[in-house]
């Protein structure tokens, strides 16, 4: 009985390799399409290959919707702190702007006058003295002395009046230090008309330059400049315009109201003016 049995399961086994060769040899043949157990088993294969590759895509895409993740936190950081600075970047643009722009006309104002001049920057400014004088970066190494006088693009706005090393103090002319011996003359229908500053009406903001003679004619608008008569100052710097003329006291003379063309309250560049010795000798 068991001789038959194994007999039977032998051939069994016989039986199903040669299905298997023949099978295999026809599935081998070139043929234009498969048959359904080729089918089954392509099926099979790629369903079972999806499977098993599930639980990996899974895992792969999670890392990665992970890693997008952090990725898009620094990149909104960065552009966070791009956009914070923003401001920071267009005021320093302006700032250039405007420096850029304040050395351009001071070297337009310098290179059109006769005389030598030395550009300066306001670096030290207190405020119980902020319309009494300034410190500048330029000193004795630069070329500066004591009497100098010192001009912004627009015009004289004080005199030097100490000198170190590498920096300067400068007294402004609403100061008593820098109206002394400041000589003017004011021009009228293209004839000068000459007079003295004599002090600075805080009230009024206004140079008051005195004994200006009568019948001087002098109106509202005329151009006040240095007259290169008395100290270091040259001749021709542009100090201000006439606001009001009055007689003085004794009807002996004329008093002129002169309103600074420099703002006194925005000084940053500056030039200081040294006069020639030929322009002393005249």
């Amino acid at each position: 009985m068991n001789r038959l049995f194994n007999r039977n399961r032998m051939l069994i086994i016989l039986f199903g390799i040669i299905i298997l060769i023949l099978l295999i040899g026809f599935s081998m043949t070139d043929r234009d399409s498969t048959t359904r157990a080729e089918q089954f088993t392509a099926d099979a294969a790629a369903g079972s290959q999806m499977i098993i590759n599930a639980p990996f895509d899974f895992v792969g895409s999670l890392f990665g919707t992970i890693s997008r993740s952090f990725n898009a936190v620094e990149e909104n950081e960065t552009l966070r702190a791009q956009l914070e600075m923003l401001p920071q970047m267009q005021a320093d643009i302006e700032r250039l702007e405007s420096e850029n722009a304040e050395l351009r006309e001071a070297l337009d104002v310098s290179s059109k006058q006769s005389y030598e001049s030395i550009n300066a920057r306001l670096i030290s400014r207190s405020h119980d003295q902020w319309l009494n004088s300034f410190t500048i970066d330029k000193g004795e190494a630069d070329g500066l002395s004591q009497g100098m006088a010192v001009m912004t693009p627009e015009g004289l706005i004080g005199t030097v009046t100490r000198v170190n090393g590498g920096t300067s103090y400068v007294e402004m002319l609403t100061t008593s230090v820098s109206q002394n011996n400041l000589s003017v003359e004011i021009l009228h229908d293209g004839s000068p008309v000459y007079g003295n500053v004599q002090k600075y009406d805080k009230e009024r903001n206004l140079l008051v330059v005195e004994n200006i003679k009568n019948r001087s004619g002098l109106a509202s608008g005329d151009e006040v400049f240095t007259s290169g008569l008395v100290g270091n100052y040259p001749e021709g710097l542009l100090v201000g315009t006439v606001v009001e003329v009055e007689n003085d006291e004794y009807g002996l003379s004329q008093n002129a109201y002169v309103q600074l063309v420099s703002n006194t309250d925005d000084i940053d560049m500056v030039f200081v003016i040294e006069r020639s010795p030929e322009s002393m000798e005249d």
